[in-house]
């Protein structure tokens, strides 16, 4: 068996976010012949649900790994195989030093986004994610569950998000792992947890040795899931960095059905 782990934004599926027609027959094409199609994202569960629903309906197993890295989740049997959060006392730290250099700074519950204050930026996730956002002023007094991630996320200005990305290097050592997963935001997650290290987990749970995997990625957080598999495959719209990294870079963008691409050249054959 081959194991395909696969972003959503910018991979798997199309500006639309949706997956294309080819992308999805490619997908279940794969299976039948033995191999599994796995979503690995930063995004949250409610926000990934749509789309590990599509490949439960066309491949016998359907495992997801969500917020980059930090859960690991069996959507065949509809239970968490792994799970790994941030202490309050971070989450804490994490929007006071955001709330320093005015920028926007959101963190997650059940299915909901939670923030401090309407804005810009808060609109522009609700539309790009379609999850509900819940907006508490007091929202670090009423937070009682430790979180997978936080998120800042600034529209204007890159240059003052790197800034601030720099002040929190010398305090985030050894606590948390800091990338960006688009030009706006700036993930948060417990030290050590990476898509690369997610796909070590799972491999060792399903019992697939790592010679037998396929990463595809876009952004700076698909950077450690394309250095751990066998081969990583940047796609053609993909960054400068990520196009680097990787053993291939695909023909076809996100629009195009590029994973249909990496399926019909690495998987089938």
């Amino acid at each position: 068996m081959k194991l395909l782990f696969v972003d959503l934004d910018g991979t798997l599926l199309n500006d639309q976010k949706s997956i294309p027609s080819k992308n999805l027959d490619a997908i279940q094409r794969a299976s039948k012949k033995g191999h599994l199609t796995v979503i690995n994202t930063g995004r949250s569960f409610s926000s990934a649900q749509p789309y590990m629903k599509q490949l439960s309906e066309i491949q016998p197993n359907c495992y997801a790994i969500l917020y980059n890295g930090g859960i690991i989740y069996d959507y065949t049997r509809q239970k968490f195989l792994y799970k790994k959060t941030l202490p309050l006392e971070y989450v804490k730290h994490i929007f006071s030093q955001a709330e320093k250099f005015g920028i926007h700074c959101q963190t997650y519950e059940g299915n909901y986004v939670l923030a401090p204050r309407d804005c810009p930026e808060v609109q522009e996730y609700q539309e790009h994610s379609q999850m509900p956002v819940r907006i508490d002023q007091l929202l670090l007094e009423h937070l009682t569950e430790e979180p997978a991630k936080v998120l800042t996320s600034n529209l204007d200005n890159p240059g003052l998000h790197e800034e601030y990305r720099r002040s929190m290097e010398a305090w985030a050592k050894g606590k948390i792992s800091m990338f960006f997963s688009n030009e706006h935001y700036l993930e948060h997650v417990p030290e050590g947890i990476s898509k690369g290290n997610a796909i070590l987990r799972l491999c060792d749970l399903l019992n697939v040795p790592l010679s037998h995997t396929y990463a595809a990625g876009d952004a700076e957080n698909d950077l450690t899931m394309l250095q751990t598999a066998a081969t990583g495959i940047a796609m053609a719209n993909g960054t400068t960095l990520i196009k680097k990294t990787a053993d291939y870079i695909t023909k076809q963008n996100h629009n195009q059905g590029g994973i249909a691409e990496i399926i019909e050249k690495f998987i089938e054959n």
